[in-house]
């Protein structure tokens, strides 16, 4: 039996006025457990239980952040508009009365802020700055005062250390993360990145969750892309079934040329006790070609890359935006060094018509320039 699950079938059997602060919370550990396996089916039904046995927002709490997770994956996807909002807003019509009364009361700062941090997050994807802006702001000032009457609640540094992360550092944040944009009064670059590593070393729930954003954010520096590449790596060992990690750092290990690195991990990764389905298997298929490339195995890049064709071609719609704009760089690049001039030309500006309605990484939207101008090679 798996580490935990032992305690999360107690928790199951165990009548709801059984279930103290103590049983709500190990029971959100547990479900955050299994979100950072990759397991979003046995969390929803954590979650569920959450909503329905406690009447603090802990359930909904726990739904923004798994939607939050999805979004981060996929940020074009609308599925969740309403939940968000749903959940945020219950969350908020919790805490709001309870600070009328105890204004820096901390558990009711701290579910708040949450609260605002996901309704910023989710007023930034749909292009309301104002309502972002707002939210983000608020979030910041609801988390700094749970922190205030609390200390012990380090895992509020995690939505802080974000928050003061994205104040001074707008333009490469949305290089990284879309259409997010708030705009927040004042950051504080000194407290988010420190603030991450305290919820790393000392936090609660967030402890791994933190990792993940703390690796993500020192990728805007080379000088540090060694160390994410090492938070990642020990990620992908503590949850090897989460196939996201392993996707994320197979990509620094593109990001920095590292092309041996690249087919190991790939290698890998298709040889798990898991191994990917669909699309995952195709997205890994795509780094696994750029590193051929790299590598000046075109005959290799060209074959690897027919094997995408179905994912890519046929179900486009279904695939986060990112990954349909590295393929079609990739496309791109392959027929430039196939001397399908015209064809290549032809994708990298309709890479550039895509950039200017959802995200694409700089790297591409650089790749595609310079493809308009020369042709690439190797």
């Amino acid at each position: 039996m798996k580490p935990g699950i032992s305690l999360l079938l107690l928790a199951l059997l165990m009548p709801a006025h059984a279930l103290g602060e103590a049983d709500y919370l190990a029971l959100e550990r547990e479900g955050t457990l299994l979100r950072l396996q990759g397991h979003f089916v046995d969390a929803a039904k954590i979650e569920h239980r959450l909503l329905s046995e406690f009447d603090t927002p802990v359930g909904h709490l726990f739904a923004l952040n798994t939607i939050i997770t999805h979004l981060t994956w996929d940020e074009t996807d609308t599925s969740y508009d309403a939940a968000l909002v749903r959940h945020a807003n219950a969350t908020i019509n919790w805490c709001e009365p309870r600070l009328d009364e105890h204004p820096r009361a901390a558990l009711p700062n701290y579910y708040c802020g949450q609260a605002n941090f996901a309704l910023a997050y989710y007023h930034g994807l749909k292009g309301n700055y104002y309502k972002a802006g707002r939210a983000g702001t608020a979030s910041i000032e609801y988390l700094e005062k749970a922190l205030a009457g609390d200390p012990s609640l380090v895992d509020a540094k995690m939505h802080l250390g974000v928050s003061y992360y994205v104040a001074d550092n707008l333009p490469p944040f949305i290089k990284m993360f879309s259409r997010l944009l708030w705009f927040v009064p004042s950051g504080n670059s000194e407290k988010s990145l420190p603030y991450l590593r305290d919820v790393i070393a000392e936090g609660n729930q967030y402890k791994d969750v933190a990792k993940y954003i703390y690796a993500t954010l020192l990728l805007e520096d080379p000088a540090l892309r060694t160390e994410a590449q090492a938070q990642l790596q020990n990620l992908v060992g503590l949850y090897p079934e989460n196939k996201r990690f392993q996707l994320r750092l197979i990509s620094v290990l593109m990001m920095q040329d590292d092309y041996e690195g690249t087919l190991n991990a790939v290698s890998a990764y298709l040889d798990s006790d898991t191994p990917p389905i669909e699309p995952d298997l195709s997205l890994a298929k795509i780094w696994l070609v750029r590193a051929y490339m790299g590598l000046k195995q075109v005959d290799l890049a060209n074959a690897t890359f027919a094997e995408t064709d179905k994912v890519f071609e046929v179900s486009a719609d279904e695939l986060p935006g990112w990954s349909v704009a590295w393929h079609k760089l990739t496309d791109g690049q392959l027929n430039d060094l196939a001397q399908n001039r015209e064809q290549a030309r032809a994708i990298y500006e309709e890479i550039l018509e895509i950039a200017k309605s959802t995200y694409v990484n700089e790297v591409i939207i650089e790749a595609a320039r310079a493809g308009l101008l020369s042709p690439y090679s190797l």
